[in-house]
């Protein structure tokens, strides 16, 4: 029973994003963030622009037109009233964000497709970049050229100033990385950065790094002052690497593939962070909010997806913590022999179960007494009332199958409301959070029952509710009808939501405490909560040390 309660709860299905917003026709190309966190604006090779809602999901406004081919590059200005904008019609165009209108006109000097945009820090500058191999410098106000920057010998893809306002550097087909000083538009050095195009350049915040990314796969740190490459190279993309953004503290980069992912690595190890998040399509552009809560992905199918970072961060934290070795020293509970017999003697969730599977067991099994002998007292109460082929689905990992199950059980009778908690489960494993909420609110909506507040309180848990999802938590112990075993089990329950949404130390506590609390009752739920707990734990650390080898 232990064993198919714990995958019933933790085998999780691939992460999604929290919204997918439609809207271009054509390829994104272009994605960024307003300084509130909640607006992006997007370029595509639709030729026009848009501005959305990523809380919502819904557009704010556009289509703004005017570029006579793709939109290559979008950036908004320090004080979120402009948008600049380059085109493959050899032009920029400097929008304002409240009227909609063309602030200038075409800005016209290129004699190719501009491919990047970048304000200065202060907003009254603006670099290009274009296909003739050159980057120009403009007055953002008056649409002046200031200055013409030659030295590339090839596409000029990304422009960047530094955060403190004193460097330019350009990234270019031709492989190299340049730096200018901006104050007199002097070339300072040339890094010979990758074995392929330079697609995008950033700095750190500190104005004292410089990191790439290349059609070579591959993501590099430079020191800004000379040139020099730190640490190791970022190696995990299996396609081009179209756009590279930094957050806002400097903690992590994100890269958008045509390996169809995008990846978050930590500035501090070049480690990836977390599983890379996965697309149906070409991942073309990546910009972070500037809270660095969210990432916003354009695809070259059109669409603009919205991911949270949170998950994922807290992944990072706990591989940054010295804790393999405290992993590796430390003494869990040894995790219990079960023989084949064991486990299908306990097969706690069915309701269609035969009879006999609750007989007396106790000379064979009797660590499983206190557990087993609950849960088949039906006439009691039923932690899980599921039909066998939900469950198996469910332990196999097939969860589209267990959620069709499930909904083809509401629909014959949508007063059901285990079959609302269950489907609740199903869609959490899938991190379809709001879907599983709103299952678990029907639920308990119809009938309040134990499963109902299980089922409301991992929704909650995914959401990052944490205290709400505590208080659902203790809201299903009213349905324990203070029976000890169930109670353990439903602490566990709740250790386990907790560690999936990555509140190990938690989660891990109220595991110990519940062992503390049993100890006159039966301790293998807690030794094999516990042990899994950890297990998974350790795979989470050494992830990181397997990419070490892979670059190695």
């Amino acid at each position: 029973m232990l064993l198919d309660l714990v995958a019933y709860f933790t085998v999780r299905g691939r992460p999604a994003p929290l919204r997918t917003m439609r809207g271009h026709t054509e390829s994104v190309w272009a994605v960024a963030f307003f300084k509130d966190d909640r607006r992006v604006v997007t370029g595509s090779r639709d030729c026009t622009l848009r501005i959305s809602d990523v809380l919502k999901g819904t557009l704010i406004d556009g289509p703004f037109e005017g570029h006579k081919g793709w939109v290559n590059s979008v950036a908004v200005s320090p004080d979120d009233r402009r948008i600049a904008s380059a085109g493959d019609d050899n032009t920029i165009i400097i929008w304002d964000v409240e009227s909609k209108q063309k602030v200038l006109g075409r800005l016209v000097k290129h004699t190719g497709s501009v491919y990047s945009v970048s304000f200065s820090p202060d907003g009254t500058r603006l670099a290009s970049g274009s296909r003739d191999t050159t980057v120009v410098v403009w007055d953002a106000k008056t649409g002046t050229v200031l200055a013409t920057l030659r030295g590339h010998h090839n596409w000029v893809l990304s422009v960047a100033f530094s955060p403190d306002g004193l460097k330019l550097a350009s990234a270019s087909r031709d492989h190299t990385i340049r730096v200018w000083h901006t104050d007199n538009a002097d070339f300072l050095f040339k890094i010979n950065a990758h074995e392929d195009w330079v697609k995008s350049v950033v700095w750190s915040p500190d104005s004292h790094q410089l990191v790439s990314a290349s059609f070579d796969k591959t993501i590099r740190f430079w020191d800004s002052s000379k040139g020099d490459q730190i640490g190791q190279v970022c190696v995990g993309h299996t396609h081009h690497i179209h756009s590279l953004a930094i957050s806002s503290d400097g903690d992590f980069i994100a890269t958008a593939s045509d390996d169809k992912t995008v990846r978050l690595w930590s500035t501090k190890s070049h480690q990836q962070i977390g599983h890379a998040l996965e697309h149906t399509a070409g991942a073309e552009s990546v910009a972070i909010s500037p809270n660095g809560g969210l990432l916003a992905i354009g695809g070259s199918d059109g669409k603009v997806r919205v991911w949270s970072n949170k998950n994922i961060l807290e992944q990072q934290k706990v591989k940054e913590r010295p804790i393999i070795k405290r992993l590796l020293t430390a003494n869990p509970p040894s995790t219990p022999h079960i023989d084949e017999p064991a486990r299908s003697d306990i097969q706690l969730f069915s309701h269609d179960t035969d009879s006999e599977t609750c007989g007396d067991h106790e000379s064979t099994h009797n660590h499983f007494s206190e557990v087993h002998e609950t849960v088949c007292s039906h006439e009691k109460h039923d932690i899980l009332v599921i039909n066998t082929m939900v469950r198996n689905a469910c332990i196999a990992g097939d969860l589209h199958t267990a959620e069709e199950l499930l909904t083809q059980e509401i629909n014959a009778d949508n007063t059901n409301y285990n079959s609302y908690a269950n489907r609740s489960v199903v869609r959490a494993r899938n991190s379809q959070w709001d879907y599983a909420l709103q299952d678990a609110v029907e639920s308990i909506a119809i009938q309040p029952s134990l499963m109902g507040f299980i089922s409301k309180g991992i929704a909650l848990c995914g959401k990052e509710m944490i205290w709400h999802a505590m208080e659902a938590f203790n809201l299903a112990f009213i349905f324990s009808k203070n029976d000890p075993a169930t109670t353990t089990l439903l602490r566990l329950i709740k250790a386990i939501a907790l560690f999936n949404a990555n509140h190990y130390d938690e989660a891990m506590r109220e595991v110990q405490d519940v062992a503390m609390a049993c100890q006159d009752l039966d301790t293998l739920p807690c030794s094999v909560v516990d042990s899994y707990l950890r297990v998974q734990h350790g795979i989470i650390s050494f992830k990181g040390l397997i990419l070490t080898q892979d670059i190695v």
